[in-house]
């Protein structure tokens, strides 16, 4: 019995994880849509408030893209990306202590693996939001034709 429940454990936070790491790169305009969705829903639009929140979300995603393909200097597409990796980190960072706290008794093991969490979780968003390197002069975030 405690190998079956040890199996689920792993594999339940095993799905959370593969589920946090498919949603890492939205975590700005998912925010952005609930923060509009809460707002206007209690302002009284009841269950029409999914509209504005999915509006609010979309048009957050769309505006990162085009600052991302705009953007010709490479400071200033780094910038626009670790604004993005930036809440990852730090929805990472308190996934992890979340997650940490069902089996971890030690606060500063806890502290520990929320660090590391923050930091593979945006190194993962990271690479999922950032542009191709140039693989002939190795430069990134710059686009050489």
């Amino acid at each position: 019995m405690i190998v079956i429940g040890f199996i689920s454990w792993v594999l339940g936070i095993g799905l959370l994880c593969w589920v946090f790491f498919s949603l890492v790169s939205i975590v700005v305009p998912t925010m952005a849509g609930l923060i509009v969705f809460f707002w206007t829903y209690r302002m009284g639009a009841g269950l029409a408030a999914v509209l504005p929140a999915i509006i609010a979300g979309s048009l957050v995603l769309w505006l990162f893209r085009v600052a991302l393909t705009t953007a010709r200097r490479p400071e200033i597409r780094l910038a626009v990306v670790l604004a993005f990796c930036f809440p990852a980190s730090v929805a990472g960072y308190f996934a992890t202590t979340g997650l940490a706290e069902i089996g971890i008794s030690s606060p500063l093991m806890r502290i520990i693996l929320g660090v590391l969490g923050a930091a593979v979780v945006g190194a993962a968003s990271f690479a999922r939001l950032a542009p191709d390197a140039d693989l002939v002069t190795g430069t990134f975030p710059s686009r050489r034709n």
